[in-house]
């Protein structure tokens, strides 16, 4: 071998080695990938936190997940930060925040469709408007939550004895603004205004101005004042107010 050729072959190995620290240093540079189950993993978390205590059967149906995000080397944090009036099912659109040792790195938007499911009341029989609802008008199914709105009623007993503001098909959930307090007070009838505060009760006798069911808040006379004021319906004949 000739001398010219051996020093073109040590040329040769020099630069393959130059050109494959560079590569590695790229790639350490360049940090470590944020993999896809890393965020479907910090996406659950998110939903077990978001969702306790409601009893729904949830699964993702729809992810979006950012590819090729790349990380410094350290300890990682996801947080998962979503709108305040998403209710926890359906579409939504969340922000990812990635802390490495502590400190925000990336920044990142994620679409995410979630399904959710529970025991919801539903019209045993097509009700009609104006129906107040007995216990055996009414079942209690699985279903979507999406299908009433979010708005479902979980016990039986919190529609009975409401009325029906619309009809409602049969097995079709039964919606919270689809109910209406029966009035058990009618306006001009006489009641007893109760009031209590720090152990001592008073009644007087009053005239309702308004109508009203129980729990609902009605305009009441004090017929030895001649005060009108707001009173919340206890029973038939009786009203609470406030000092």
């Amino acid at each position: 071998m000739s001398y010219r050729t051996l020093w073109l072959a040590c040329l040769l190995v020099l630069l393959v080695c130059v050109h494959g620290n560079r590569v590695h240093a790229a790639g350490d540079a360049n940090g470590q990938l944020l993999s896809e189950q890393e965020i479907r993993a910090a996406v659950d978390r998110f939903l077990v936190d978001r969702l306790a205590g409601r009893g729904w059967e949830v699964a993702v149906r729809q992810l979006s997940v950012p590819q090729g995000v790349r990380l410094p080397k350290g300890v990682r944090d996801l947080e998962l930060i979503a709108p305040a009036a998403w209710d926890g099912w359906g579409p939504v659109s969340i922000v990812l925040l990635v802390r490495v040792n502590g400190q925000v790195k990336k920044n990142l938007s994620l679409r995410l469709q979630v399904d959710a499911s529970t025991e919801m009341v539903v019209a045993a029989r097509q009700l009609l408007a104006g129906t107040v609802l007995a216990a055996d008008d009414l079942q209690l199914q699985k279903r979507d939550v999406s299908q009433a709105g979010g708005l479902h009623v979980r016990e039986i007993n919190a529609a009975v004895g409401k009325k029906l503001k619309t009809m409602v098909r049969a097995g079709a959930p039964v919606k919270s603004n689809q109910l209406a307090n029966v009035p058990v007070i009618r306006s001009g009838q006489l009641v007893t205004i109760v009031a209590e505060h720090a152990g001592f009760r008073i009644t007087v006798t009053g005239r309702a101005k308004s109508s009203g069911g129980v729990g609902d808040l009605v305009r009441v006379e004090n017929i030895s004042s001649r005060k009108e004021f707001s009173a919340r319906v206890v029973d038939a004949a009786t009203v609470e107010a406030g000092f």
